[in-house]
C-alpha cells in the first residue's frame, strides 16, 4: 500500500507501522520464598464489612458440613467405624465443604449484591494510557480481527479522557496462519487511521507462552503504559466497559487490578448453550459473593481485566517451577498467581461484577471442553506448590486452593460413586461382604438403610441445587416479568430444562477431570495448543475413543443393578456414562436457529443483543463475504457469527 505523505500528517503516519518506538520496563522474576512489599504500593484500605461477610460464608459452611458429618457418625457408629466408614467421613466431608460455600458465597451474592458505581464527572478524571493487549497463537484471524475492529471502532466513537492504542500480539506458529495474521492486519489498517491505533507484533520464539507474551509486551513498550487490558482471542468489551475499568483504575492509586465478570457467547451447539446459560444466568449471584468475599484480595482470571502496568512489572515475573514433570516448569495457571503477587506486594486487586458488556466465547462440544480443562487443571494443581510463597494474604492462598480443589472435588466424588455402588442394596445383596469368621479378607463396607439413602441423596441435590436456585430468584426479584429474558414462563422452562441437561451431562464431566488428575499426576504435560472455538463434529470413532473410560464405567454399574447388588438409586448416573459416546455426539451438533432449544436456552445476550454484539454481528457477515472474494486471503477464513 502507497500513501501519500501529503494526504496525512506525521500522526497518521505513526498509524501505519506494525509496532512503535520501543519504551522498555523492566520485569524482574520473583523469588517466591521470600515477602516482597513494592515500594511503589501506596498501601491498600479495607473494604468496609469484608471480614464480616467472610464470616458470614465460611461460618455456615462449616456447620453445614459438621451436621451431615455428625447424621453419617451416627448411622456409622452403632458397632464402632470401620476404615472405610472413616473415609468415607472424610470424603462426605470434604465434598459437603465445597458444595456448601459455594451456596454461602451465592446466598451473600444475592442478599449484598455491590450497587454499580456512578460514573465520575470527565473533568474529575485521570487521563491514563491504556494498551488493550490481544495475544493470539494460531487462532482464526478472521475472527481475531472481527472483534478487534469492532472494539476499536467503538472506542473512537466514544470520548474519554484516556488515550488508547490495541496491540496484537502474536505468538503463532503456523505459516500459514501467520500470512493470514499480516493481511488481515493491513486490511484493518486500511480502514482507519485515526484513534485508536493498531499495532501487530509476531514474536520469533514463543518462549514461556502467554506469560512470556506479555512480558515481552512489557519489557519492549511497557514504559509508555499506564495499565493494559488484557483480551482474549474472543473477547468482547465495549467502550463504555473499558472506560470504566480506566476510570476504576485512575480513582484508586492502590488498585493493580480490576476484574470483570465475561458473559458467554457464540453458543451454537446444544453442550455451549447449556454452559452459556449456567454462566449468563447463574454466575451474577456467585460472582457478587466472590466480590464480597475478596473486597481487595480478589483474583485474575487472565482476560477481561485492567492491570497497572509498572505494578505488574515490579511485582509478577513469574518463575520457572523446579523439578521435572506436570506440575514443574511454566506456570500454566499463571493469572492466579499474579493476582496473588501483586496483592503480596501491598496492591489491591478487586473484582467488578457490575461491569455487564464484557464477553467471551465457550467451546462447542465436550471434547474441546474437556481439553482446555485439561491445560486448566494441569496448572490449577500447580498452585498446591505455590501453597507455601512467602507473603501471600490468606484470600489469595484460598484462591488458589479453590481453584485446585475445583478438579480433586470430582476425584472425591468419583471415589464417593465407588463406595455407594460397593455397598450394594442391603448387607445380603452388595459388592463385598462383611467380615466373617470364615472370610476376613473382605473388608466391611458400610450399611445404610432406604430412608438413610434418600435423605442423603435429597441433601446433596439441594446443596447443588441452591445456587441455581438463589440465582432464579435474583432474576424475578430484579424483573419479575423477565422481558429481557422471554417472559417468566419460558425463563423458568429455560431454568429447569438447563437443570435437568446439566444433571445428564454432570457424571461425563466428573470422569473426565478424574481422568485429567491423573494425567497430571502422571506427569503427562496437557500441551499448548489454541482452543477449538468454532466447533467441529467429530466421527464416532473419535468420540468412542475420547469417552471409553465413562462407557465401561457405566455398563459396570448396569451390569450391578441387574444383578441386584448396586443401588437403583445410581441409575441415571450409569444411563449418563453408558451413553456418553451419544451424548456427546448429539450435544456438540450445531441447532438450527429455530431449533428448540435453540429457542428455549436462551439468554439476554441473544434475546436483546447489545449494540457491540450486534455490530460484532454483522461484521462478521461482512468479513464472511470479503473472504468469500478472496480479499482476505486465500485461506477463505470466516468469522464465526456470534448469535444466530
Amino acid at each position: 500500500m502507497v500513501v501519500s505523505v501529503d494526504a496525512m500528517n506525521i500522526h497518521n503516519l505513526e498509524h501505519l507501522k506494525s509496532t512503535p518506538s520501543p519504551a522498555p520496563l523492566p520485569m524482574p522474576t520473583q523469588d517466591l520464598t521470600r515477602p516482597f512489599n513494592d515500594p511503589e504500593a501506596p498501601g491498600v484500605k479495607a473494604i468496609k464489612n469484608t471480614h464480616l461477610f467472610r464470616w458470614a460464608i465460611f461460618i455456615p459452611a462449616l456447620l453445614t458440613t459438621l451436621a451431615l458429618i455428625t447424621v453419617f457418625s451416627e448411622w456409622f457408629q452403632k458397632d464402632g467405624f470401620a476404615t472405610t466408614e472413616l473415609i468415607m467421613l472424610a470424603l462426605v466431608g470434604f465434598s459437603t465443604f465445597w458444595i456448601s460455600l459455594s451456596v454461602a458465597t451465592s446466598l451473600i451474592g444475592l442478599l449484598f449484591a455491590r450497587r454499580p458505581k456512578t460514573a465520575p464527572k470527565a473533568s474529575k478524571q485521570k487521563a491514563l494510557s491504556v494498551a488493550l493487549l490481544v495475544p493470539i497463537y494460531n487462532e482464526d484471524p478472521a475472527s481475531v480481527f472481527n472483534r478487534l475492529k469492532v472494539i476499536r471502532d467503538d472506542i473512537a466513537a466514544r470520548k474519554d479522557n484516556h488515550k488508547y492504542c490495541i496491540f496484537i500480539l502474536s505468538d503463532t506458529r503456523d505459516e500459514h496462519i501467520a500470512l493470514e495474521e499480516n493481511r488481515s492486519f493491513n486490511l484493518l489498517r486500511r480502514t482507519h487511521f485515526g484513534h485508536p491505533p493498531v499495532y501487530y507484533r509476531r514474536r520469533l520464539q514463543n518462549t514461556d507462552r502467554k506469560t512470556g507474551n506479555i512480558r515481552n509486551w512489557i519489557e519492549t513498550w511497557g514504559a509508555d503504559w499506564h495499565a493494559f487490558i488484557t483480551l482474549d482471542a474472543d473477547s468482547l468489551m465495549d467502550a463504555s466497559t473499558i472506560s470504566c475499568l480506566a476510570d476504576e483504575m485512575a480513582e484508586n492509586d492502590e488498585l493493580a487490578l480490576v476484574q470483570t465478570v465475561p458473559h458467554l457467547l457464540g453458543a451454537n451447539t446444544l453442550f455451549s448453550r447449556v454452559q452459556q446459560f449456567a454462566n449468563n444466568i447463574y454466575g451474577g449471584v456467585l460472582a457478587h459473593g466472590l466480590d464480597r468475599l475478596s473486597g481487595n484480595e480478589g483474583n485474575y482470571w487472565g482476560h477481561n481485566a485492567i492491570v497497572r502496568t509498572r505494578a505488574f512489572a515490579s511485582c509478577a515475573g513469574l518463575p520457572t517451577l523446579s523439578g521435572k514433570g506436570a506440575l514443574s516448569g511454566t506456570i500454566k495457571s499463571h493469572d492466579f498467581v499474579e493476582a496473588a503477587l501483586l496483592r503480596r506486594a501491598g496492591w489491591a486487586v478487586r473484582l467488578l461484577p457490575s461491569l455487564k458488556e464484557s464477553y467471551e466465547e465457550t467451546p462447542q462440544n465436550i471434547i474441546d471442553y474437556v481439553l482446555r480443562d485439561r491445560r486448566w487443571c494441569q496448572g490449577n494443581l500447580q498452585h498446591i506448590r505455590l501453597l507455601g510463597t512467602k507473603g501471600l494474604a490468606t484470600t489469595s492462598r484460598f484462591h488458589m486452593l479453590q481453584g485446585a480443589t475445583a478438579y480433586l472435588s470430582s476425584v472425591v466424588w468419583f471415589l464417593l460413586l465407588i463406595l455407594w455402588a460397593v455397598m450394594g442394596r442391603s448387607e445380603e445383596k452388595n459388592v463385598f461382604r462383611y467380615f466373617t469368621d470364615s472370610n476376613p479378607l473382605f473388608p466391611q463396607w458400610p450399611q445404610m438403610d432406604t430412608v438413610s439413602r434418600l435423605v442423603i441423596l435429597g441433601f446433596i441435590l439441594g446443596l447443588l441445587l441452591l445456587p441455581k436456585i438463589f440465582a432464579v430468584v435474583a432474576n424475578l426479584w430484579r424483573d419479575p416479568s423477565c422481558s429481557k429474558l422471554g417472559g417468566r414462563t419460558r425463563f423458568l422452562v429455560s431454568a429447569c430444562v438447563e437443570i435437568l441437561l446439566s444433571f445428564l451431562l454432570a457424571p461425563i464431566l466428573m470422569v473426565q477431570h478424574v481422568t485429567a488428575v491423573l494425567r497430571t499426576l502422571i506427569g503427562l504435560d496437557a500441551g499448548w495448543e489454541p482452543q477449538n472455538r468454532s466447533g467441529s463434529t467429530y466421527t464416532w470413532l473419535t468420540l468412542a475413543r475420547f469417552h471409553w473410560l465413562e462407557t465401561l464405567s457405566g455398563l459396570l454399574l448396569v451390569m450391578g443393578i441387574f444383578a441386584e447388588i448396586i443401588t437403583l438409586w445410581l441409575v441415571p448416573i450409569a444411563a449418563s456414562l453408558v451413553l456418553a459416546i451419544p451424548i456427546s455426539f448429539f450435544f456438540g451438533k450445531y441447532l438450527s436457529p429455530i431449533s428448540f432449544f435453540n429457542k428455549i436456552i436462551s439468554t439476554q445476550e441473544e434475546l436483546f443483543p447489545s449494540q457491540i454484539i450486534i455490530r460484532a454481528n454483522k461484521k462478521a457477515f461482512a468479513i464472511d463475504a470479503k473472504a468469500s472474494n478472496g480479499d482476505l486471503s486465500p485461506l477463505g477464513s470466516q468469522a464465526k457469527p456470534l448469535i444466530n
